[in-house]
């Protein structure tokens, strides 16, 4: 009967021992998760960083386009024929302060 209680007094410090190595697993699973979820939590913010700089350098591409052909030379044409006019500087300007308006906004929120 000694031997059989020795025996049952083993597996239970055997259990226990399972059952606290079983709650530090569960601990160090926890500390990894929240580790994770910090590293998503950084990769999502570089992200959306990276989609807001792509987003700024295409307008400001644009602007510079729209810039460029504001200002570029007209082409020599038949003076006879007015319906083709270029826009007005004073248009060309507005648009412009729009475009670096909606550039310096996109800037700002970069910087936030």
């Amino acid at each position: 009967m000694a031997r059989k209680q020795s025996h049952i007094v083993a597996i239970e410090i055997r259990k226990r021992e399972l059952v606290e190595e079983s709650e530090r697993n569960r601990l160090e699973l926890f500390r990894e998760v929240e580790v994770l979820q910090n590293d998503i939590v950084r990769l999502k913010r570089q992200v959306r960083k990276a989609g807001s700089i792509a987003s700024s350098a295409a307008l400001l591409a644009t602007a510079v386009t729209y810039v460029r052909r504001q200002f570029k030379p007209a082409p020599m044409e038949d003076t006879s024929n007015h319906h083709h006019s270029k826009a007005s500087w004073i248009g060309a300007a507005l648009d412009g302060a729009q475009m670096g308006a909606s550039l310096f906004m996109k800037i700002k929120s970069l910087m936030r």
